[in-house]
């Protein structure tokens, strides 16, 4: 999606460009320290009763011509991809809405079920990409352009148009999806029994410089969101239990070689460590190993779409 930008950090707050999440879906898996979770905006399997959801005036979708290049586009007038991974778009278009602190994407783990050409195998990629319009009344409504706020902050049309994209993939492409919740092993992100070392406020700080050796993570942002983030880097899903409500500025930095000397820690995995074991010494918070839910979007049916 939309470039993120954080100090020397690769992006985890903010948004990841369309051929990160191309990446994603080769090696089907998260890349490391990447930021993307895990509920709905609202669930496809609506009740027969429920509203509509919005719909764009008109949309074109096509198979992407080889070798073109992808790209990722939501305006208040117009959304716009090309060359995209349904899978990977699925990702966005389920997301959560945290309001002042972004839009969240789905894990591609999260997403089962469903054909091999939503996917990619590493040999085969299938993308599509797609142009539609808003209507002009909507696109007034929705006003100026979000811009990275779409995805990294707060913006006013952002709940209406993942809607709209919704509604897209079940007309287009006959999607029918529902949600899933198991109990798996996951972490609680807990506050350490001397409290916790941060700022709460309400609004963003500028980020101190972040020294050259360290790898640097410094913004504004919820527990919700913090725990997101770290998701990234540990073994299972991890969720916010520190009771913490409402934004905080988070200055959390780690060495990028840390030394292993003695240990069993195996060189590129030694950043990771060094960043767990800053958690509870800098910010006061702890990962706790326990179970807990795990929300999955199963996708029940979904078909090539007509193109035109």
């Amino acid at each position: 999606m939309i470039p993120k930008r954080l100090c020397v950090m690769w992006a985890a707050m903010a948004r990841t460009p369309s051929n990160r999440l191309r990446q994603m879906a080769l090696t089907a898996g998260a890349a490391f320290f990447s930021l993307l979770i895990a509920s709905p905006i609202l669930a496809q399997s609506s009740p027969p009763d429920a509203a509509p959801l919005p719909s764009f005036e008109v949309a074109s979708v096509k198979r992407s011509s080889p070798g073109e290049s992808d790209s990722f586009r939501i305006l208040p007038n117009r959304f716009t991809v090309r060359d995209y991974l349904i899978k990977a778009l699925l990702a966005i278009v389920y997301g959560k809405d945290l309001g002042e602190f972004g839009l969240s994407e789905l894990r591609l783990n999260q997403i089962v079920g469903g054909p091999k050409w939503i996917y990619s195998d590493g040999f085969t990629y299938e993308g599509y990409d797609i142009d539609a319009k808003v209507d002009d009344s909507l696109a007034e409504k929705f006003g100026k352009d979000c811009g990275n706020l779409f995805d990294s902050g707060s913006c006013g049309y952002r709940h209406e148009m993942m809607l709209m994209l919704q509604s897209l993939l079940a007309d287009r492409f006959k999607l029918k999806v529902r949600w899933e919740t198991r109990q798996d092993p996951v972490y609680a992100l807990v506050i350490a029994h001397d409290g916790p070392k941060f700022l709460h406020t309400t609004f963003a700080l500028p980020p101190p410089p972040c020294p050259a050796e360290m790898y640097c993570f410094q913004h504004y942002t919820s527990m919700a969101r913090m725990a997101d983030w770290l998701w990234g880097g540990a073994d299972f899903p991890v969720i916010d239990q520190t009771g913490l409500q409402g934004g905080y500025y988070i200055n959390l930095q780690w060495p990028r070689n840390p030394s292993v000397a003695g240990t069993h820690i195996a060189p590129q995995f030694a950043s990771k460590a060094a960043m767990f074991a800053a958690l509870p010494q800098q910010l006061g918070l702890e990962l706790e190993p326990t179970q807990g839910p795990e929300e999955f979007l199963v996708i029940d049916h979904i078909e090539r779409p007509s193109e035109n």
